[in-house]
């Protein structure tokens, strides 16, 4: 069940992943937070530079644990993505974060956290905003609208994409960006799929890394227990080599192959400005109405 961020409330700021090259970068995503009525508490270690990095896994990692065992922070929002989040997961207490459920808010690379602490410790996060990515060069307004609606507890019904299988599945929302989710296949935070609508997108992969990882995925011990498969957006995903196939090519291949599991392609998710944010950890379902994806929460 959505719960509202109330205004008025605090939200913790991080960087967990690539750092940020100056505080100017974040400027306005943190201007946007503070006209929405929230109080911004810095994390120690956002404007660091340590190899690419903000801080050590460690440093980030408490960083992240400050704000769960805050009482008075109410949710907690990535700066930019890029790579490393991953690195961070060991030094996390799950046990603290079960106690002190806040949602991460954030997508790329924060795909490893949302998931990681909806695995270990049942915690929603939501598949949101970035600091740098959406306010660099300006904003959009669907982006906002969709993101504020969520702050309020709501999650209004998306229309949104075009059929690969159709009919109607309903489970917990789980994954994100591609490449970072199949990064914790194998590992005790990689979560299951059974029973799951798994969202899928990401950007600058060749088109041949998608088909490697769509098979990794089927491969999986729970792969055919899935409830569905949002694909979203795969922007400046290339071929390869001319014999390649195409993004779309793959994903239909992909569909044919699991005509078991309901699937869309072409939502509006994902390294894009005009997208939908959608609740990781929560139940949803996925229909359709005259051929038309239809997403909503579930009853």
């Amino acid at each position: 069940m959505l719960k509202p961020i109330l205004q008025g409330s605090k939200i913790g700021v991080i960087t967990p992943s690539s750092s940020i090259e100056a505080p100017e970068q974040i400027r306005n995503g943190l201007r946007y937070l503070a006209e929405l009525g929230y109080e911004l508490k810095i994390g120690n270690f956002v404007f660091d530079d340590k190899n690419h990095f903000s801080g050590t896994p460690l440093q980030r990692a408490k960083d992240i644990m400050s704000f769960y065992t805050n009482p008075d922070i109410t949710a907690i929002v990535s700066t930019a993505g890029g790579y490393g989040s991953q690195s961070v997961l060991p030094y996390l207490d799950y046990e603290i974060i079960k106690q002190n459920p806040k949602p991460i808010i954030g997508f790329s690379d924060i795909t490893a956290l949302q998931n990681a602490v909806f695995t270990c410790a049942n915690v929603s996060s939501i598949a949101g905003i970035m600091l740098k990515f959406d306010f660099a060069d300006g904003d959009n307004n669907q982006t906002k609208h969709s993101f504020e609606n969520i702050l309020n507890g709501h999650f209004e019904e998306i229309k949104s994409g075009n059929i690969l299988n159709s009919g109607n599945a309903k489970g917990i929302l789980i994954g994100g960006n591609f490449c970072t989710f199949m990064c914790l296949s194998g590992t005790k935070y990689f979560p299951s799929l059974k029973g799951k609508i798994l969202l899928l997108e990401d950007v600058d992969e060749k088109s041949y890394r998608i088909e490697r990882m769509l098979t990794q995925l089927e491969q999986q011990k729970d792969f055919n227990e899935i409830s569905g498969i949002i694909f979203a957006n795969f922007r400046n995903c290339e071929l390869n080599h001319p014999k390649d196939k195409n993004i779309d090519d793959i994903l239909q291949e992909f569909a044919e192959k699991h005509r078991n599991i309901v699937m869309i392609k072409d939502f509006a998710h994902g390294h894009i400005k005009a997208r939908y944010c959608l609740p990781i950890g929560e139940k949803i379902q996925l229909s359709f109405d005259d051929k038309q994806p239809i997403l909503k929460m579930a009853e």
